[in-house]
């Protein structure tokens, strides 16, 4: 190849996952500051988005009752890769109560701290058994995993639904 400025190249538009990068490895590792490359694959940089989201039979309308802080395992529950930064989710939720229940909520987080939600919704003082809905970012905790809460009018009340429409690496 001759020696060419890289804005004299041509562009590749739409990389494959095995095409190579150059790199500096700046790590305190034996080999540092050596040149290297990397797979588009092996990068692990931006958002994937899905066009079928990533699913669970746990979140697909089931009944839940109040419920603390829990922890969802995003890969075991959902099939997302191991260690994700971040979620594109959707969830929904309805209760039989909700016309004459104040605070009922379903909401999602990257911590077990009560009440810290970064992602909720709230069917309160709608029609009963109305779906109320929403789509965000939500932030996963260092393991690539998030807590949910729910707010119940009563025991199996609350019908929720939970989607994964893309993800951070």
């Amino acid at each position: 190849m001759a020696n060419v400025k890289i804005s004299e190249l041509a562009e590749l538009t739409k990389p494959a996952t095995d095409d190579k990068l150059v790199i500096v490895d700046a790590s305190e590792a034996l080999d540092a500051d050596k040149t290297k490359y990397i797979t588009v694959g092996n990068l692990r940089a931006g958002a994937t988005f899905l066009t079928t989201p990533l699913t669970s039979t746990a979140w697909d309308g089931d009944s839940y009752s109040t419920t603390s802080k829990t922890k969802i395992d995003l890969s075991a529950v959902f099939g997302a890769p191991a260690g994700v930064k971040a979620i594109l989710a959707r969830i929904s939720a309805r209760d039989s109560a909700s016309a004459g229940t104040q605070s009922l909520y379903f909401g999602i987080s990257p911590n077990d701290v009560s009440v810290s939600i970064a992602l909720a919704v709230k069917p309160s003082g709608l029609t009963n058994d109305y779906v109320a809905d929403a789509v965000g970012i939500v932030p996963c905790d260092a393991n690539g995993d998030v807590y949910y809460q729910i707010k119940a009018s009563g025991t199996n009340t609350m019908d929720c639904w939970f989607e994964i429409w893309g993800y951070w690496l």
